[in-house]
């Protein structure tokens, strides 16, 4: 995560198909985050107009707290790519990654959320 900073709103999905194409056909607010499957998928891009980069959390990790697993540029992905690392993802095969480490997200539900700076 590039942002230790933010406070990400996170919004479950239903499916892995689901977040792909919320992934590769809309652009998101900086605040934006999704959970499918005990991971997350938080929007650590830099600014509103930058690529759309995506930190991958696992919301348990080794130690029982969230563990990025993967960034993920979705906005270099199509539909198909950003299933295929997504399924990836969930089937556990990021987990253990050279660069996995422990992160500590803030996170918000939607009605914790409301607005802030970023989705303005």
């Amino acid at each position: 995560m590039f942002h230790n900073d933010r406070v990400w709103c996170v919004t479950p999905v239903a499916s892995a198909e689901d977040l792909a194409r919320k992934l590769t056909e809309i652009t998101w607010t900086c605040c934006t985050a999704f959970e499918l499957g005990g991971y997350l998928w938080l929007n650590d891009a830099t600014s509103p107009d930058a690529g759309q980069e995506f930190a991958v959390v696992k919301k348990a990790g080794p130690n029982g707290r969230p563990w990025q697993v993967e960034s993920i540029t979705f906005s270099w992905c199509d539909y198909a790519t950003s299933l295929a690392y997504i399924q990836q993802t969930l089937l556990g095969e990021d987990d253990q990654n050279d660069f996995a480490r422990e992160v500590a997200p803030a996170l918000e539900t939607p009605a914790e959320h409301g607005r802030c700076c970023h989705c303005a």
